[in-house]
């Protein structure tokens, strides 16, 4: 496995566990994301801790990655159960108790042990379609 695997895997292995002390985010990270882009490694850890709060059981799982050098490219999925506060542009979602599943890929730039970077895409209507909240 490449250091650079190891070291999403790391990311991946820390959002799922709640432990943000062992991600691996750079203080100069940035996350690009279909909300907006956020910097530095409070910033990055901010977007993701949105999540971990309105999915308590919320988990990343990688399908398939292709490596080059410090670069990747990511396919996976997220899965969990919307029980807690979602914080979204449009103001906070409580709770629907609803299970959500949806496809995501990324692309990410490490620099030896530090994730310096990740782009995220994942289809937002399908998201909130899931969690009830499109127009009937």
């Amino acid at each position: 496995m490449s250091d650079t695997r190891a070291v999403i895997n790391q990311h991946i292995t820390a959002f799922n566990d709640r432990t943000p002390d062992a991600e691996p985010w750079a203080d100069t990270a940035e996350m690009v994301t279909p909300g907006g882009t956020f910097t530095g490694r409070e910033g990055v850890l901010g977007f993701l801790a949105v999540f971990q709060q309105a999915f308590s059981d919320g988990t990343l799982r990688i399908h398939s990655a292709v490596i080059d050098g410090g670069d990747a490219s990511v396919e996976g999925s997220f899965e969990g159960t919307h029980d807690g506060i979602l914080q979204s542009p449009a103001g906070p979602v409580e709770a629907t108790g609803t299970p959500v599943t949806f496809r995501w890929s990324a692309t990410y730039r490490v620099d030896g042990t530090r994730l310096m970077s990740e782009h995220l895409y994942f289809d937002q209507f399908d998201f909130l379609g899931q969690l009830g909240l499109l127009p009937k």
